[in-house]
């Protein structure tokens, strides 16, 4: 290995991969792109850092007309920016300065005959979010078992040891969240083969988690005075993180009155040693359909499960809308939230283990205003969301998540925190 290159992985799609093209029913004949995987990188470099200043006191957020709480653009988005981008390495571009990143990163295709890994997706192969995806017309997609390369080198160096924090950040990022079109539900997950790296990488999931959320802590702490808009600020009135971030607080710590005590971040491993992985995960990726969440909790396509009873649907993402039904955000210039659960499913070949990884990140950046319309009688209703609301939600929403998994696993004592990974 040379002496810049930080890391070299060979990974394989363990799930159909939708990697967009020209046109949205195509798939990009070169596979994996270097942009697909540089999205999921800055995104949780981003939520790596804010979880260290959310827990610091250096994250609190605004509320506005249209969002219940966002991080001030004045401060905050400034820090996260100048953190990520200047301190880890990422790049950024300000007014005032601007640097290209510090990494370079390479992709290459390992498998021969790419071409024949392209299949036409249609409503038999079992995953929704690729009909949706494709209205159900079909669209192409990567076969599982398509091996690539990926390649980081470090073309210079200025604060190294946050520069070995971002690759570490970028190994956490692929076993977490698939890549392409229905990443946060797991499509374009990718089984890490191989890993060779100079900087210490661990074997086990959890203790990487623990490594980046740690060092996060470590890096803003010493680099503050690089980035002289941080400040500490008061959490004696402690709100929801203004953004999804990696956080070890619990809604406990937070200053709403709840009913239940919800970790800010939260990541599960479920598996079954008598069922392959990517069996489970055709389940679990249909969770998010309400038509499929019923056929396996009531064996009926039609039911009114607690989500549809207590109209919180909405926190699966945003928009839930079908044939003039489900839910629409009423703010202007906002028409759309995404999941803050992230699924994504790895087979034994994986360094980091097999199983269905589900992560679920509380925050407070959602529409404060939407409306749902039923049909028939259900003539509809106003939501005003509030925190409570939120930690409620969610909270119905992990409930309604073990009682779905413990029907695909077949059993009826299964624990989530059974198996929980982090924290």
């Amino acid at each position: 290995m040379g002496d810049t290159r930080d890391l070299v992985l060979e990974v394989t799609n363990s799930t159909p991969m939708l990697v967009g093209w020209y046109s949205p029913e195509l798939v990009d004949p070169q596979g994996l792109r270097a942009t697909e995987v540089k999205g999921i990188w800055r995104w949780w470099a981003r939520a790596v850092i804010g979880g260290a200043l959310y827990d610091k006191c250096m994250l609190v957020g605004k509320s506005s007309d249209e969002i219940l709480r966002k991080p001030t653009s004045d401060g905050e988005i400034e820090s996260i920016r100048c953190l990520v981008g200047k301190i880890l390495g990422l790049g950024y571009a300000t007014r005032e300065d601007a640097e290209a990143s510090r990494f370079t990163l390479k992709i290459e295709t390992l498998t021969q005959g790419l071409e024949r890994r392209v299949r036409c997706a249609s409503r038999e192969e079992g995953y929704k979010r690729m009909e949706l995806l494709s209205l159900g017309k079909g669209t192409m997609y990567y076969l599982p078992g398509v091996t690539f390369r990926i390649t980081v080198d470090r073309i210079r160096s200025r604060y190294s040891d946050a520069e070995n924090l971002a690759v570490k950040i970028l190994v956490l990022a692929l076993q977490l969240m698939g890549v392409g079109k229905g990443s946060r539900r797991g499509l374009g997950s990718l089984d890490l083969n191989s890993l060779d790296s100079r900087i210490t990488i661990p074997s086990e999931l959890r203790k990487l988690l623990d490594e980046v959320y740690n060092e996060a802590r470590d890096i803003v702490k010493k680099y503050a005075k690089e980035c002289p808009r941080i400040n500490v600020k008061p959490c004696n009135e402690r709100s929801l993180p203004p953004m999804p971030v990696m956080s070890k607080l619990t809604s406990k710590d937070v200053s709403v009155r709840a009913n239940v005590n919800f970790n800010i971040t939260s990541v599960y491993l479920i598996r079954d040693s008598s069922k392959d992985p990517r069996e489970m995960f055709r389940d679990i990726h249909n969770f998010f359909v309400r038509s499929e969440r019923c056929r396996k909790l009531h064996d009926n396509p039609e039911c009114y499960d607690d989500l549809r009873n207590r109209h919180q649907a909405w926190i699966l993402g945003l928009p839930r809308a079908q044939k003039g039904t489900g839910y629409e955000v009423t703010v202007k210039d906002i028409d759309r939230r995404a999941s803050p659960i992230i699924v994504s499913c790895h087979s034994e070949s994986n360094r980091f283990g097999s199983g269905v990884f589900v992560t679920f990140i509380l925050s407070a950046d959602w529409p404060i205003g939407m409306k749902w319309t039923g049909r028939g009688r259900d003539r509809g209703r106003n939501i005003i969301v509030n925190e409570a609301r939120i930690i409620s939600a969610m909270n119905t929403a992990l409930e309604e998540f073990e009682k779905f998994v413990r029907k695909v696993v077949m059993k009826a004592d299964y624990s989530l925190d059974r198996d929980r990974v982090w924290p």
